[in-house]
């Protein structure tokens, strides 16, 4: 073969090979990254049955990127098989739909008051599964949030301490519990028939007058503190 010839040879195999060469770079740059299965453990408040549980299953298992979960519901423990790319935010998000919260490693419940706080608010029980007049319990000079309770409800346990909580941080800001017991009492008709209550919890904000601000159905107290602080009492 010519010296002319096998330059020209070499000079193509050369650039074959260099072509080569970047191809796997290239095309691995394409790529995602993979990402490794991980595991996440928590525990799930507001659950007061079995049937909460599998509940919460079924929500946590929808969650983008949820390989697995399963709800234990005598532990309150979730164990969850992800992808890796799950977040916290995702999983708050997925259980609040029904008013369940995760508490991940490190968090704690909230506080109860203290025995001096509550001595200083303005908080009462109002109904104990009797109907009410909400004229009678509002509390004058301050807004009035009602807030439609019962022992047997979850997320109830969740709310609660957040309204009271609230409480303690607005001067002119006062709870009334109404205790529905069950569906069946004078409280609860009423509250569905006249307040067009769907579910628990639910709250109703009363302006200083007596005026109705809105209403919350949900473990929301976001949706709660809203309405309060965009009319607040002077």
């Amino acid at each position: 073969m010519p010296r002319a010839t096998r330059a020209a040879v070499g000079a193509a195999l050369g650039t074959v090979a260099m072509l080569g060469l970047l191809t796997v770079p290239l095309a691995e740059a394409g790529q995602a990254p993979s990402r490794r299965d991980t595991t996440m453990q928590f525990t799930v408040a507001g659950m007061s049955c079995s049937g909460c549980a599998r509940t919460a299953t079924e929500l946590l298992r929808r969650v983008e990127g949820v390989l697995k979960a399963e709800v234990n519901f005598k532990t309150k423990q979730a164990t969850l098989r992800t992808n890796g790319a799950v977040t916290e935010d995702r999983i708050r998000a997925a259980l609040g739909s029904v008013g369940f919260e995760p508490r991940f490693p490190g968090e704690a419940a909230l506080p109860p008051l203290t025995p001096d706080e509550r001595a200083r608010l303005d908080i009462k029980t109002v109904s104990r599964g009797e109907a009410i007049v909400i004229q009678e319990h509002l509390a004058p000079g301050k807004i009035t949030v009602f807030d439609f309770f019962a022992d047997w409800c979850g997320p109830c346990h969740l709310l609660t301490p957040k309204l009271e909580r609230l409480v303690l941080s607005h001067d002119k800001l006062a709870l009334r519990k109404v205790d529905i017991s069950d569906w069946n009492t004078p409280a609860a008709r009423q509250a569905t028939a006249e307040f067009g209550m769907p579910g628990l919890p639910y709250v109703r904000i009363y302006d200083e007058r007596g005026q109705l601000l809105g209403a919350v159905h949900g473990n929301h107290i976001a949706q709660v503190e809203h309405i309060v602080q965009g009319r607040k009492a002077p």
